[in-house]
């Protein structure tokens, strides 16, 4: 880090925990009071709502000195948007703003990345930044392929970085009482979770036209095969759309806030949603970490707008492709079933032989739960789960940035989980049954599965390592 001492900056940023509610991002006084040398530098790069609203949280504990994105008007509005917030605070923005991550990267006066690009951007910019020597926290799923996950691991292996990806349930009271009640042994044997993440949106046929002028199309792109820009006003209507569960506006488009239901950039709400509710679901049945995950991965319900061919390809490439509902067992070595499904309620369901208890970002339930007024959890549970003070995500990664420890949601635990998503997709798409070897990180027995681990990456956009 330049010209960062970590001992005080760490102070700083305990300081701003101690002054907040879990939940509520806190205010900046204490930590912006510092010098700014002694406060490190950071860039945004990608600044949609989820990366902006990222930032936003780091100013707390950072300089925000550049601002990157292919839409210009994002970063415009980025880079407004931190001016005026750091002015209510009396402080002058001096931020630069780029339209070429690169530029960013190659800043050797910059120390931590935000990145909150489209999926198919993550690993990419994230790779780069980490050998660079920068930290990164990067926003979920943090892969689009099996392979991706091997590649980004390498590179923080590698390079001793910290890397937080937002998976910010990790750093969720609700959850973690969760996970230490399953671990307790108070629900007994786990035999089930039921992991509900909601159903992907469709379209109609979206016609070709201009992008927008603030939009570099072919960069936003990237590594994804070269295709035309589509949009179409209301072409998501005929169908209920909850905005809370991510699923947009009625506008529909092959770009910003709707490219999850094109699988090209995404996984739909498997790698959406999934990512974080997976995670934490096998986290609860210990199947989180490296070397673990399921051993079948079984497709029992696929209802598709669009259909697959025998390789697993969309066959109509002028609409939202991601499977609109589906469940999937996912069979895990310790005995426990996964059931991820687009139905019933957005949560996790928990059945142990001794009970069971549903968790959401709005609540924790079941007798289990009620059980506590007269038999609480040790006094401790709450550090010793989280490997210290509970405070809001981002809030983790910075204090990591001084500390050097593990991240509450690190690259391992992550990829473990991410990669149960992309199984299971691989699975919807093919319609058979996987299976699956966690140690070796190979589909056993499936020529077609195994060649859907990764992807080929468009001429200029390769990974380098």
């Amino acid at each position: 880090m330049s010209q960062v001492n970590r001992r005080r900056f760490l102070q700083s940023t305990s300081a701003v925990a101690a002054a907040t509610s879990f939940g509520v991002f806190p205010g900046t006084s204490l930590a912006r009071s510092q010098s700014p040398n002694e406060r490190p530098r950071i860039a945004l790069i990608g600044c949609g709502g989820q990366g902006t609203g990222d930032g936003r949280r780091a100013l707390a504990f950072g300089d925000m000195v550049a601002v990157c994105d292919v839409d210009t008007a994002h970063s415009a509005y980025a880079k407004a948007a931190y001016t005026r917030r750091l002015a209510r605070d009396g402080k002058v923005a001096q931020i630069e703003v780029y339209d070429d991550y690169r530029a960013v990267i190659d800043r050797d006066d910059i120390d931590a990345i935000i990145c909150g690009t489209v999926d198919h951007w993550h690993v990419k910019i994230a790779a780069e930044a980490l050998k660079s020597g920068k930290d990164v926290y990067c926003e979920k799923p943090l892969t689009l392929t099996i392979d991706e996950g091997r590649i980004i691991s390498k590179v923080v292996k590698e390079t001793g970085r910290i890397l937080q990806v937002g998976t910010q349930q990790r750093s969720d009271e609700r959850f973690l009482k969760a996970v230490t009640i399953a671990h307790s042994g108070r629900l007994g044997k786990i035999k089930k979770v039921t992991v509900g993440i909601n159903h992907n949106p469709f379209s109609k046929p979206l016609p070709v036209v201009a992008h927008p002028k603030t939009l570099n199309w072919d960069r936003w792109k990237g590594p994804t095969e070269d295709v035309p820009y589509r949009f179409l006003r209301n072409g998501k209507d005929g169908q209920k759309l909850v905005r809370t569960l991510g699923d947009g506006s009625v506008d529909a488009s092959n770009c910003h806030r709707e490219f999850r239901w094109w699988l090209q950039y995404s996984g739909g709400k498997m790698t959406d949603w999934g990512a974080h509710h997976v995670d934490m679901a096998q986290w609860i049945i210990d199947q989180c970490g490296p070397g673990q995950g399921p051993t079948t991965i079984k497709p029992v319900m696929v209802h598709t707008k669009v259909p697959f061919d025998e390789n697993g390809n969309p066959t109509l490439d002028d609409r939202y492709n991601a499977p609109h509902r589906f469940t999937v067992h996912a069979h895990f070595p310790n005995g426990a079933l996964m059931e991820i499904t687009s139905e019933g309620r957005n949560g996790i369901l928990v059945e142990g032989t001794k009970g069971r208890i549903f968790v959401n970002r709005g609540t924790i339930a079941g007798k289990p739960i009620e059980d506590l007024e007269n038999n609480p959890l040790p006094g401790d549970w709450l550090e010793d789960i989280y490997r210290g003070t509970l405070v809001e995500h981002v809030h983790n990664f910075f204090d990591c940035v001084a500390s050097r420890k593990r991240p509450a949601s690190d690259v391992w635990s992550h990829v473990s989980a991410i990669n149960t998503c992309h199984l299971s997709n691989i699975a919807i798409r093919l319609n058979r049954d996987i299976e699956w070897d966690a140690v070796s990180q190979t589909i056993k027995g499936d020529t077609k599965a195994n060649a859907m681990q990764s992807r080929d990456f468009r001429k200029g956009y390769e990974i380098e390592l």
